[in-house]
């Protein structure tokens, strides 16, 4: 894992730093998405794993799947990735692209875990709390996890807050045990 995020950052960087420059974000955001699809497909995957396959053979099936929908900027990329033997980051490239794009956007997404169903008036005044916090549009996703027994768990990025009853029991009965 750790190494499909370094083999695909300097493909995510260089496409968005393009589709920046061309003002092209959006449309890369829809390419990359399908081309990754196309790569996840467990018989693309066995024509990648297959070396007889030539780059030509690889790039006319994906441009035969996306018709269209790729451009010849990212048919160059396909011939890259594909002549480093690198096409199986691609759904990396597209993860990192759209972690790009979000931050340039000033949006960040966020995970909300708590033990109850939150209110209107709780995730409001929780929204507003990450907005400021992250100076961005935060996009909160919110679940239910009952054994946390109250409180909740945030997690936006890297940076985490695990208010839950669940975790300061915890921290009490190491406290305790020690």
């Amino acid at each position: 894992m750790a190494e499909l995020m370094k083999i695909a950052r300097p493909y995510a960087e260089a496409v968005f730093a393009l589709g920046k420059e061309e003002q092209s974000l959006a449309a890369w955001s829809e390419q990359l998405a399908n081309l990754a699809l196309i790569t996840s497909d467990s018989a693309m995957q066995a024509m990648l794993e297959d070396p007889s396959r030539s780059v030509a053979e690889v790039i006319s099936v994906y441009a035969a799947v996306m018709g269209d929908g790729l451009t010849n900027q990212g048919k160059q990329l396909l011939t890259v990735m594909a002549d480093n033997k690198r096409l199986v980051a691609l759904a990396e490239v597209a993860e990192q692209f759209e972690a790009l794009k979000a931050a340039d956007e000033k949006r960040v997404r966020a995970i909300v875990v708590s033990a109850f169903d939150v209110t209107e008036e709780q995730k409001n005044k929780l929204s507003a709390a990450l907005n400021a916090k992250f100076d961005a549009d935060v996009e909160i996703n919110y679940e239910v996890d009952a054994s946390l027994i109250g409180g909740i768990k945030i997690k936006v990025g890297d940076w985490a807050l695990d208010g839950s009853a669940l975790a300061q029991l915890n921290k009490l009965g190491a406290a305790i045990a020690q």
